[in-house]
């Protein structure tokens, strides 16, 4: 005798794929009402620090560093920070000043460590060394347009906005699991930033941009108690937010280049990634088994073959996913990647769902080759 399929988990898997094609109709509205919003024009461009943390010779480095150099922005400088005087990437910086000559560029080391996070500690003494009031941060692997210094300054004009941050769109390498991390940037984690900005709003900043002012950190308490957190963008977006201010999501979507990782390197950078969102928003990184709706309704297929239901649910489910990769991927982020590989977006997600049920399992994470234990709020303590 076959026992039928139960009855109940059948329903469940129904309900988890049914909110779920809800919340990504959710993310495609909250895609298009960004896009689509009316921005006010400004013509506030006061002088800037453009702040470079490095470490090491990461992939088309001088490519990056380069789309900062070509801004079309009437005052800047680009500081660079180095945690060692023999950093491999010293040569590059030594190229960038040959080839351009009208742009300053100054290089500091920050000798002194005060927490677990270098990154930080760089950032600290880069600050102090900056020459202008109004500074933008952002990471080694960002490449930017032109016109990216006049969009992420000109909102700090209004006196309620304490921080400019932007989404970001991955360059691939060649393997496929570069390619899922590039999806896994545009087609879901975009769409979730997306989502919370128009529930919510932003109460937190993304290391692709952070455009403030030294008051405005100083304000805060500066950026020493930062560093014992490895997520400290996302701190310091969330202490600004804390103190009243607003956090702008900008119009201009910035790019990573991302590094070819090994297969081991690449699980544990995605666990790492996993483990500071589930630290730092435990009640959304809950949320997050919404964005898995395709495996829930499959599941609900294989539990019953022949229902309709299911079986209509399954094309929902799929046709909303896609929707809401559209929406954040190709509308908002216009990424090339999206376009091309939509396909193996199912894929993509079943991979990261066995990553999200990973994440609660232990907190230990590695990071620079060095392994940490993540505690509460996303302090981390070498292990």
């Amino acid at each position: 005798m076959t026992l039928a399929p139960s009855s109940a988990a059948f329903d469940i898997f129904l309900l988890l794929a049914a909110a779920s094609a809800f919340y990504y109709l959710a993310v495609f509205i909250a895609a298009v009402k960004f896009q689509y919003e009316k921005r006010a024009v400004t013509e506030f461009a006061p002088p800037v620090s453009v702040l470079k943390p490095l470490k090491g010779v990461e992939r088309d480095l001088y490519d990056n560093l380069a789309s900062h150099c070509r801004q079309q922005y009437p005052c800047f400088e680009i500081v660079v920070g180095f945690g060692d005087r023999d950093d491999p990437a010293h040569p590059i910086i030594a190229q960038l000043e040959r080839d351009f000559p009208n742009v300053r560029i100054r290089t500091v080391i920050a000798s002194q460590t005060h927490g677990a996070n270098r990154k930080v500690n760089s950032l600290e003494t880069m600050l102090r060394e900056a020459s202008f009031d109004v500074v933008v941060i952002n990471d080694a692997d960002i490449r930017v347009g032109p016109e990216y210094l006049r969009t992420v300054v000109a909102p700090l004009s209004d006196p309620t906005v304490g921080l400019v941050t932007c989404l970001y769109r991955g360059i691939p390498g060649r393997t496929v699991r570069s390619i899922f991390e590039a999806l896994g940037i545009s087609a879901e984690f975009a769409g979730q930033v997306l989502l919370a900005r128009w529930v919510e709003g932003v109460k937190f900043a993304l290391g692709a941009t952070i455009a403030t002012t030294k008051k405005q950190i100083a304000a805060i308490g500066g950026l020493s108690p930062l560093a014992d957190y490895l997520a400290d963008d996302y701190v310091l977006g969330n202490l600004i937010a804390a103190g009243g201010y607003r956090i702008h999501l900008s119009s201009t979507v910035v790019e990573t280049v991302l590094p070819e990782r090994s297969i081991q390197g690449w699980i544990s950078q995605q666990l790492r990634w996993a483990r500071t969102v589930r630290v730092c928003r435990p009640g959304g990184y809950l949320g997050l088994i919404l964005t898995f709706g395709i495996i829930f309704a499959a599941v609900a297929i294989i539990l019953r073959p022949h229902s309709g239901i299911a079986l209509s649910l399954l094309f929902v489910t799929v046709s909303s996913r896609f929707l809401a990769a559209f929406g954040s991927g190709l509308v908002v982020c216009r990424d090339k990647t999206v376009a091309k590989f939509f396909w193996l977006l199912p894929i993509r997600d079943l991979v990261g769902f066995c990553i999200w049920v990973a994440s609660f399992w232990g907190s230990q994470i590695v990071w620079r080759n060095k392994r940490f234990k993540l505690e509460k709020g996303g302090k981390m303590t070498p292990s």
